[in-house]
């Protein structure tokens, strides 16, 4: 018997690009679970969820207002917070104020509603733009709080932080079991293709499948990311919250790093399109030279690795893209 069976499980965010990957993760996998899905309920997120919904109860919820919140959390075994409000770099580093405001507000309103509810195992899901600028690659847990987060994250960093922050001190003042995850460059089917508010990923395979030519990337190419594919993605977050409520946070990610040059032609060779041409511009932000976690205390903590490679992971994104939204 896994530790979700048969349990009541809330997926706050669960019609979005990660929340809908957990959710059919819970059904699929796990013998009598019973998933309440709490979202606004776009048509996106409809769609997200189609393989899943009529297994799944759908509370359409503004989780801006505590007292939905609340009425979500309400006989809840355990709660997983995917809810948040995120973009890519250049959306990030326009909007730290509303960032931090929104993603504070739906971190207090589902911590303390489940706290009022008696929900006893919660998941905080921060993030890697907690680190700092400068620090240590691979990154240990360790850095999370250490100096101020990256320039171009860090209205969403600070408030991940203080995310965190919450889970800790509820943890210790009122008993709850809290973990903490801090996840990195997720990508994958249903991963925000919106130009305005995509990551790396998301946004080169639309401007590769739209036909762009020649294709335009930020920044000089040489920082580095190590990118998770969402179905690892969602593996890692249900291994912390049944492994680890310690309050003490994991990170959730891939050892394989690759520069955003190497990144870019991985994206054309699964579109396709390799003789299209590559033009980098220096004069737009690249973000963080390097991102990569160190990985350790996942696997020995969770016995999670990430297990999905960058190649299939963008043939499988590239697929569902297309087959979906051209």
């Amino acid at each position: 018997m896994s530790f979700w069976t048969r349990k009541k499980v809330l997926v706050a965010g669960g019609g979005g690009f990660i929340g809908s990957h957990v959710v059919e993760r819970l059904i699929r996998e796990h013998r009598g679970v019973r998933v309440t899905v709490a979202a606004r309920m776009t048509p996106e997120n409809k769609r997200n969820l189609a393989a899943v919904i009529k297994d799944v109860r759908i509370m359409k919820a503004d989780l801006r207002d505590p007292a939905v919140c609340r009425r979500a959390c309400k006989g809840q075994d355990v709660v997983l917070n995917l809810a948040g409000v995120i973009g890519g770099v250049g959306y990030n580093s326009r909007h730290h104020a509303s960032l931090f405001r929104d993603n504070m507000s739906l971190a207090i309103n589902m911590i303390e509603a489940a706290r009022l509810e008696g929900v006893s195992r919660y998941l905080v899901v921060s993030t890697a733009c907690v680190y700092p600028r400068n620090c240590a690659i691979p990154t240990p847990e360790t850095e999370g709080f250490l100096d101020e987060p990256e320039k171009t994250n860090r209205g969403y960093g600070w408030a991940k932080r203080m995310a965190e922050y919450l889970g800790k001190a509820y943890a210790d003042e009122y008993g709850m079991e809290i973990a903490i995850v801090r996840p990195y460059n997720a990508y994958g089917p249903r991963d925000h293709f919106d130009p305005e508010k995509s990551h790396v990923i998301a946004a080169l395979v639309r401007r590769v499948c739209m036909g762009e030519n020649p294709l335009t990337v930020w920044g000089d190419g040489r920082s580095t990311r190590a990118f998770l594919y969402a179905e690892d993605f969602a593996r890692g977050l249900l291994a912390a919250a049944a492994k680890h409520p310690k309050a003490d946070p994991v990170n959730i990610g891939s050892s394989d790093e690759v520069s955003i040059k190497e990144l870019a032609k991985a994206v054309l060779r699964a579109a396709g399109a390799e003789k299209m041409k590559l033009v980098f511009d220096p004069s737009q932000p690249s973000g963080q030279p390097r991102r990569a976690c160190d990985t350790t205390k996942s696997k020995t903590v969770l016995g999670f690795t990430a297990t999905t490679s960058l190649d299939e992971g963008l043939r499988r994104t590239v697929a569902w893209y297309r087959e979906n939204l051209l």
